[in-house]
């Protein structure tokens, strides 16, 4: 009889285990351009750890960009600067922001021109007012290296 009960809960676990939806993961996005204005708080440029030697080296910043209507809309953008004189290859990128909202993402592999500019922009997400945003932290990868950045949250006007 326990043989029984337990091929049954057995059963009925590996039933649910089939039909419980995936894990929602981070959608993956290709890099844009990039036109700051006022609307846009972002940390210093950083100087990648992979391109400290490099003359120019590639650098890379954390954005928090807020809607001209307070209280509505903010989002996450990893700006990546390549002042080097040669083509780079961005492995990888990452912006977490407002989690709990979708504001997520990872950036496509992607190669970024000398002199270029692009952005890895996370989606736009519903903010409340009167209160703080959470930190935009952003990582970037190349030739191997991770590097991350932070951005402290943004307040949100009543």
């Amino acid at each position: 009889m326990l043989r029984r009960f337990a091929a049954a809960i057995t059963a009925a676990a590996g039933l649910t285990a089939l039909f419980v939806p995936p894990a929602s993961a981070s959608p993956t996005v290709n890099w844009k351009p990039v036109n700051t204005n006022a609307n846009w708080r972002c940390t210093p440029y950083t100087t990648h750890s992979a391109y400290l030697n490099v003359w120019g080296g590639v650098k890379f910043k954390s954005c928090i960009v807020m809607s001209n209507i307070p209280g509505t809309k903010a989002q996450a953008v990893l700006v990546v600067q390549n002042a080097a004189n040669q083509d780079v290859h961005m492995e990888k990128g990452r912006v977490v922001f407002e989690s709990s909202s979708g504001g997520d993402v990872w950036c496509a592999s992607s190669n970024l021109a000398a002199g270029a500019t692009a952005g890895c922009y996370a989606p736009s997400v519903d903010v409340v007012n009167c209160h703080i945003t959470t930190a935009a932290t952003t990582e970037l990868t190349l030739l191997g290296r991770k590097d991350t950045d932070n951005k402290g949250g943004e307040h949100v006007p009543c």
